[in-house]
């Protein structure tokens, strides 16, 4: 069994670095150096309740990292959270990571739908990456004594557009100081007639290593000393399991374990293809009569 070592997000993020922004869709804003793991459930709140809806990094190198409570499973939600970060912060698309769906970093954002994940958390993203664009600016025009309206930003540099010796990377101011800011919801965004990533054909994250069969799917996965589990399913909904024949696995070397709790039955191996098989070669007996009664009822109502 593998052990995730016991860490608040507020430990990650001290060693860290960089800039920071949160904001909750709930009204209430925190800095994200309040936020604490809800061991129970694995979510994010503050120490003054308030969850967490939306956050971004910015790194001293000026690389951005995007947590998001969204998952991509087939969808393309990486690759377009990552295009909108990086298309409102104007930083290569490459320098943009996504983290998503580790209980222990990102925000709970609920449910994860195709559409709706980028309709959701890719406009609060944007609200997010744009508040940090804005304050990067104003942070820049003070070091450079210039004019914010006369700064402009390519690839994460910010520079004036009047002496372009007066120059400044995102990783150079915020390796100077720490951002932690609420996120202002009327803030100007980027122009979409000024798109150069975000409405353009890129290949989805992920992509090319399913094609040439690279990609590591979860059942590629190998970790030391591994175990192998395997899910027995009773015949009918509402089935009571009755009794299990731990013998009839006896022909398995390498059955580690046979779990039962209440209803449930499953199995540990130490191979896949045991667990395969105990779980199609387990003697179990279940009833359903419950079942049956419970559906004959139904149907006679």
């Amino acid at each position: 069994m593998t052990h995730t070592p016991a860490f608040s997000r507020r430990t990650f993020l001290k060693g860290a670095g960089g800039l920071i922004v949160t904001f909750s869709l709930l009204g209430k804003v925190v800095s994200a150096q309040e936020a604490e793991r809800d061991l129970k459930t694995g979510t994010l709140k503050s120490v003054e309740d308030g969850v967490v809806e939306s956050y971004l990094a910015i790194d001293k190198d000026g690389k951005v990292t995007v947590y998001s409570g969204k998952i991509d499973f087939g969808t393309g939600v990486r690759t377009g959270l990552a295009q909108i970060a990086a298309e409102e912060l104007s930083v290569p698309l490459d320098d943009v990571t996504v983290i998503e769906g580790d209980t222990a970093l990102t925000p709970d954002q609920g449910p994860t739908y195709g559409s709706l994940s980028i309709q959701e958390a890719g406009q609060n993203l944007r609200l997010a990456a744009a508040t940090a664009r804005e304050a990067l600016l104003s942070a820049a025009a003070k070091r450079l004594n210039a004019a914010q309206d006369d700064l402009r930003i390519s690839n994460g540099i910010i520079e004036a557009s009047q002496d372009q010796n007066k120059r400044l990377s995102y990783g150079e101011l915020v390796d100077a100081e720490r951002f932690s800011l609420k996120v202002n919801e009327d803030v100007v965004l980027k122009d979409p007639a000024k798109y150069t990533i975000v409405g353009q054909s890129i290949i989805r994250r992920g992509l090319p290593g399913k094609i040439t069969g690279d990609f590591v799917y979860m059942q590629d996965l190998r970790v030391p000393d591994m175990a192998y589990g395997v899910v027995v399913r009773p015949p009918a909904v509402q089935a009571t399991l009755e009794a299990v024949d731990e013998d009839s696995l006896a022909h398995l070397a390498d059955v580690v374990q046979i779990v039962r709790r209440g209803n449930f039955l499953g199995i540990v191996t130490e191979s896949e293809w045991s667990a395969v098989r105990a779980g199609r070669e387990i003697k179990a007996t279940w009833s359903t009569q419950s079942h049956s009664r419970n559906r004959a009822s139904s149907g006679s109502m």
